[in-house]
């Protein structure tokens, strides 16, 4: 039996923070040199993470997903989830994936990474097909199949993304790095395109939290959600807030009077009650914040139209397109501009802002005396608004980070062809249920 250790540069066993930790970690070669072997004690339960990389160069979770633990009585590849403290033993066969590859290189690595609950790792994935608990990845590069794009123009490669499962039936969430972060929500006066209700003022999340790196496409809200299959509404992926959440008019169902409650029957309902997390829409100023990805401009890019990140009816029409066509913000967040509106869970009106314009709110959560309006955001008109100059070019106008538009929570389409979708959220900080 040869221990790797002396073949491998370096074997790695990192945690992301203080506790939980890894201890007692060995990696060998056994059964003729052809399994690698991984041990190691979890203090304990935590989420781990796991890559293998040569040359530092990660080889691609796709080569070695038959990564097993043996004597675990779940079964299946043993990281990216919770793992139960105790000690583990991990096998995986390179040559079964890895085709005329032996681990026989000393800029082999391991690494393994232990995660807190209260810190989980950057990456969330939930699987309508097996309703299982969520897994998680490190980065994205990690994901098994890949984040898939393609060239809008290319027909055939638009097509074959009808079946991404990333797509239709599992969900893709980031985690959003807000906590403590003082940023500036709305825009400045000189930015052009930009209405009244955008009055800039400092904000300040307490929590990270996850969001969906899509807006949600129509068959996602059917297998997830149970959104109704009718042909006669265009876009399909439209829905009504009092639909997602339940009605606003019902006692104890009223954001943000009762908070993040939510009826049984509701979109949101069902969501919690599969997945058992706290699934919702997001706050005004949580949807700013992810848009923005800590720029400050008119859009999440360097650019002086929203072209490249956004589908208005400027650049091929807002309503037919496939989501992340376009390119993602700086945290891998696709269509925050363009495409549709997203419904967020504040009442609209005049922004909470403080006196000293320097002081942050501290995680604002909106008015509470407009009860059937609701905010959107994202999306833009698709036509002009009106026929007024001072609203210049309507993406330019509607599809800006600052942009409020708002509706009665009952509605779902605005007659411009332009349907009202959702990113789906959660907390950041894992329920007690995982733990």
């Amino acid at each position: 039996m040869k221990r790797l250790a002396s073949i491998f540069a370096a074997v790695c066993a990192l945690s992301a923070s203080a506790t939980p930790a890894i201890e007692n970690y060995s990696v060998e070669q056994v059964w003729g040199e052809k399994v690698l072997k991984v041990s190691f004690t979890l203090t304990e339960k935590a989420i781990l993470t796991v890559d293998i990389l040569t040359n530092g160069v990660s080889i691609g979770a796709e080569n070695y997903s038959k990564l097993c633990e043996p004597l675990a009585t779940a079964g299946g590849f043993p990281a990216n989830k919770a793992v139960a403290a105790g000690e583990h033993v991990w096998l995986w066969r390179p040559t079964m994936e890895w085709p005329g590859r032996k681990v026989a290189s000393e800029y082999f690595q391991v690494e393994l990474k232990a995660w807190s609950f209260d810190d989980p790792p950057d990456y969330m994935v939930i699987d309508y097909g097996t309703k299982s608990n969520a897994v998680f990845y490190a980065r994205v590069e990690d994901i098994p199949g890949g984040i898939k794009t393609a060239d809008p123009n290319d027909a055939d490669a638009v097509a074959e993304l009808a079946s991404d499962p990333y797509r239709t039936t599992k969900i893709v969430l980031r985690k959003i790095p807000a906590k403590g972060v003082k940023w500036r929500m709305g825009s400045p006066s000189d930015e052009p395109y930009r209405i009244a209700n955008e009055i800039p003022h400092y904000v300040m999340l307490t929590n990270d939290y996850y969001v969906s790196i899509y807006p949600l496409t129509f068959t996602q809200g059917k297998n997830f959600m149970g959104f109704a299959d009718n042909p006669s509404i265009s876009p399909k992926y439209n829905t009504k807030y009092t639909t997602l959440r339940g009605s606003y008019d019902t006692a104890g169902y009223c954001w943000p009077d009762n908070g993040y409650a939510v009826t049984s029957g509701s979109c949101m309902g069902t969501m919690r009650k599969t997945f058992g997390l706290r699934f919702d829409l997001l706050t005004e100023a949580e949807w700013e914040y992810a848009c923005r990805a800590g720029t400050e401009g008119r859009w999440n890019h360097d650019g002086t139209t929203p072209d490249e990140v956004a589908w208005t009816a400027y650049t091929g029409g807002a309503k037919s397109n496939k989501v992340g066509l376009k390119k993602p913000n700086r945290w891998g967040l696709y269509d925050m501009h363009g495409l549709v509106q997203e419904w967020v869970l504040d009442q609209y009106g005049t922004y909470v802002t403080n006196a000293v314009i320097t002081e942050a709110v501290i995680a604002p959560v909106g008015v509470t005396n407009n009860v059937t309006k609701r905010v959107l955001r994202g999306g833009p008109k698709a036509y002009r608004p009106n026929s007024s100059a001072s609203y210049g070019n309507s993406p330019k106008y509607a599809t800006r980070s600052a942009y409020r538009a708002n509706d009665t929570g009952t509605a779902q389409y605005d007659g411009n062809n332009n349907g009202y979708g959702i990113r789906i959220s959660c907390p950041a900080k894992l329920p007690d249920w995982m733990r």
